[in-house]
């Protein structure tokens, strides 16, 4: 007949064996939960994205100057299409960059293109305009880290959509909301000083 203290021994062993499992499972079942959040939540984003790209959609001129910025450049969302278009995309974000990702911002993970061409740019082939993000979500627990990843998982998801409007805006100098290039910015944003 076992004692008393060889029994609870012997659970304390089992215990010890079958712990680091069951944290696992916890673990890896918060994290699936956590990432098909993530991840409709970054879908949701990128759809509102497009939506408001297919009304709006910035020239490509613009879009290039952020890759070598002019000494004026007021920066990429300065332009009123591509700051719509990712106040769309912020639109949709709960806890994403709200204390999660180290604050990473969502703006930063999205990208604009033509993928047919910047030639598409028109009513006649009406595009497609293109909304990338490609954003990491940093884990709940420290699943991740014991992994070896913790930087998380980069989630892309890319929405497409056909060009519905070219950016016509009435009640601006030229007619359109989107800028071409620095000069065609500072015509539609003149100085406070030079408003009629």
């Amino acid at each position: 007949m076992r004692c008393q203290s060889q029994i609870r021994a012997q659970s304390i062993v089992e215990l010890a064996l079958l712990l680091p499992m069951l944290l696992l499972v916890v673990f890896a079942i918060i994290e699936f939960g956590w990432l098909i959040f993530a991840y409709s939540t970054i879908a949701q984003a990128t759809r509102n994205g497009a939506e408001v790209a297919a009304q709006l959609p910035p020239h490509q001129s613009w879009l290039d100057l952020a890759t070598n910025p002019p000494e004026n450049y007021p920066g990429l969302a300065a332009d009123d299409c591509v700051n719509a278009i990712m106040v769309a995309v912020r639109s949709e974000l709960t806890v994403i960059g709200e204390g999660i990702n180290d604050q990473r911002d969502i703006a930063s993970a999205v990208t604009i293109s033509y993928p047919s061409g910047a030639a598409t740019r028109n009513l006649d082939q009406r595009g497609p305009i293109e909304i990338t993000i490609s954003y990491s979500v940093n884990g709940l627990t420290p699943l991740y880290s014991l992994l070896g990843m913790p930087e998380g998982v980069v989630m892309q998801v890319t929405q497409r959509r056909s060009l519905e409007n070219l950016g016509r805006d009435p009640t601006r100098p030229k007619g359109v909301a989107c800028a071409r290039d620095v000069a065609d910015w500072l015509i539609l944003h003149p100085p406070e000083g030079s408003r009629p």
